[in-house]
């Protein structure tokens, strides 16, 4: 999973059917015991990017969010207060199966190509997910921001550190990382909008 995560973000052609059908078959098989990855501490990194990653961010009225490779919902309670839209992206259906029907909309989709408008999304939630450069760049609308979390850290299986983010995003991007509990996250947007804050980069 590390060496399709970092081919996936620096090379678009390294997504294709083959690897597209492999993740869908491991993800589907894993979506009945998900839930006992629901332990205590996973939620801190998300929470302290919601706050202080989302604080350090240039302000901007931010609404609409997609919960990309949200699996069955692990996050959408503390996604949703932030946000009055909040879409649940996966693209194991299995997976959005075992999701609750709120409080996010669950959509099957490939975050290689989203369906939504360009510029239509005001924060992309990445935790533990696949980074689709190009698409992330499309949907974001201009004060958009990526918000990039590792659960575990860099013994994350899909992991990327915060420079390489930024370095794979498409035009100059900045943001500021952290760590909490035993996870990393990192908020990311574009240049000239940038605004202090913790250990920015």
């Amino acid at each position: 999973m590390r060496a399709v995560t970092r081919a996936v973000a620096f090379d678009p052609g390294a997504w294709n059917d083959t690897t597209r059908q492999q993740v869908i078959d491991l993800f589907d098989s894993l979506a009945d015991e998900w839930s006992t990855r629901d332990i205590p501490g996973r939620e801190a990194p998300v929470l302290d990017a919601l706050d202080r990653g989302i604080a350090a961010a240039p302000p901007a009225d931010r609404r609409v969010a997609i919960d990309i490779g949200a699996g069955n919902g692990l996050h959408s309670r503390y996604l949703a207060p932030h946000f009055s839209v909040l879409a649940s992206v996966d693209i194991s259906l299995e997976m959005l199966r075992h999701a609750p029907p709120t409080p996010a909309h669950r959509v099957q989709g490939d975050a290689s190509g989203l369906p939504v408008a360009d510029g239509a999304v005001d924060a992309l939630v990445l935790c533990n997910a696949f980074l689709f450069p190009a698409e992330a760049d499309r949907v974001l609308g201009p004060d958009g921001v990526v918000l990039w979390v590792n659960s575990r850290g860099t013994g994350t299986p899909i992991h990327l550190p915060p420079e390489d983010v930024d370095a794979a995003l498409p035009g100059s991007w900045d943001g500021v990382a952290s760590t909490a509990g035993w996870g990393t996250w990192s908020v990311h947007w574009r240049v000239g909008t940038a605004a202090p804050g913790p250990e920015s980069r």
